[in-house]
């Protein structure tokens, strides 16, 4: 879908400005943020038009070659490099109509103690690999592309339980209209339980409907589909993906976590519950500082890690802030934890986030085989989609919200809940 659309960004620009009367608002009540910033629908071109016959790099395999036996992992040396670039975020909050709630599973096992804390989450943050050498593009049009605008690429994280498929799902995007990257290669590298870098082979960006969809991924195009090897299986715990482009050295990570029998998670949304505002991320477009996170809130949820709760961060933005939504975590202190995003350029308000929020947290569900434990929001799709989901009211907490909280808890100031947070049930691995 590569094409000329550097418009976009100046309509972008005025939209967002066309909203700025409302970012003030640091204790909104409904999810109104977002509308202004939708962008256009931006008419396609021809990927294909002026290919020319350059050979593939040197030594690159092609996707299907990937699982042979030569491409077995090994370890590697890293050396230190500088991590992802920040993006900038998109705000998500309206009134949504009251949906059904959705059945709540089995009883949540209660463990036999509430002892020393366990071991902290892994940062996963040990130097990237070294790739192979920069090569040439498979496609001159490629080079348009990349003249775009700078990369939005990003991983698609996953929970998995141990018997599952295990997939490597990552997309690659130049621009504010997040043109694909089509038909070019990218090295795959594993960071086993977060401690020692691996080399898994070679893959093949995708152009539009080349693959069937993959944990609920559609292929839109510029998406790397990757079978975990039989020989690379991942075990219980946390992984990392880097996926480096092999024409410029770009890269997106991904974070897969494989749930070991008594996994249990923690979700909290991002904008306007962790940051100081609904909208406080969306100015770092006009080049503005970082949002500061809300007082106390990283202490809150580390009082969870440490109890050995996985940390979730839901957030109904566009996918291509997925690594920013990483980034901004690490920034400010909180528990690493897996991100999901929406699988759209736009993000979403008001129903559409709801529904999305039940889905993702329905799906965990069954992979855990229990409704997630504790939830943070901080508007009516959250207190909608976490009552739907069967969260207990007890233990779901809305930030300075005077809304309708569906049985939760109303939460003024995160510093009161480290005490019984930290005093809660432990489920060490």
């Amino acid at each position: 879908m590569a094409s000329l659309k550097t418009w976009v960004a100046l309509s972008m620009t005025l939209a967002a400005c066309s909203g700025g009367a409302d970012m003030a608002d640091p204790t909104p009540t409904s999810d109104a943020g977002t509308d202004a910033f939708r962008l256009p629908e931006i008419p396609a071109l021809d990927d294909d038009a002026g290919a020319v016959d350059a050979p593939p790099p040197v030594d690159v395999p092609s996707v299907e070659d990937v699982p042979a036996a030569e491409d077995a992992p090994s370890p590697m040396d890293v050396p230190a490099a500088e991590d992802v670039p920040a993006a900038v975020d998109v705000p998500s909050t309206v009134d949504v109509p009251v949906s059904a709630d959705v059945p709540v599973g089995s009883d949540v096992p209660v463990p036999t103690d509430s002892g020393a804390p366990c071991d902290e989450p892994p940062m996963c943050d040990a130097a990237p690999p070294t790739p192979s050498a920069i090569a040439s593009w498979r496609h001159i049009t490629t080079r348009i592309t990349v003249a775009l605008g700078s990369q939005r690429h990003r991983g698609r994280d996953l929970f998995l339980r141990q018997s599952d498929a295990q997939w490597g799902i990552a997309r690659f995007t130049y621009g504010p209209a997040d043109d694909d990257l089509v038909d070019e290669d990218v090295e795959v590298f594993l960071l086993r339980n977060c401690r020692t870098w691996e080399r898994l082979g070679v893959a093949r960006t995708t152009r539009d409907g080349d693959h069937p969809t993959i944990e609920g991924v559609v292929d839109n195009g510029g998406f790397v589909y990757f079978p975990i090897p039989a020989s690379a299986r991942l075990g219980v715990g946390r992984h990392r993906l880097r996926y480096v482009v092999r024409g410029d050295h770009t890269f997106a990570d991904q974070y897969i976590e494989v749930l070991p029998d008594n996994a249990h998670v923690a979700v909290s949304d991002v904008d306007g519950t962790l940051t100081e505002s609904e909208t406080a991320e969306w100015l770092t477009v006009f080049g503005g500082a970082s949002p500061a996170v809300n007082v106390g809130a990283p202490e809150a949820l580390w009082a969870l890690a440490r109890r050995g709760y996985i940390i979730f961060y839901l957030t109904a933005r566009p996918e291509w802030l997925t690594t920013r939504t990483h980034q901004w975590t690490r920034e400010r202190g909180l528990p690493s934890g897996l991100v999901h995003t929406m699988m759209n350029l736009t993000g979403a308000t008001g129903a559409p986030a709801f529904t999305f929020k039940r889905d993702e947290l329905n799906a965990l569900r069954t992979r855990l085989g229990h409704p997630v434990d504790y939830g943070f929001g901080n508007t009516d799709t959250d207190a909608q989609a976490y009552q739907a989901v069967g969260i207990p009211g007890s233990n779901a907490y809305y930030y300075r919200f005077t809304g309708d909280r569906r049985g939760g808890q109303l939460n003024n100031d995160y510093r009161t809940l480290v005490a019984p947070l930290s005093a809660g049930p432990r489920y060490c691995r």
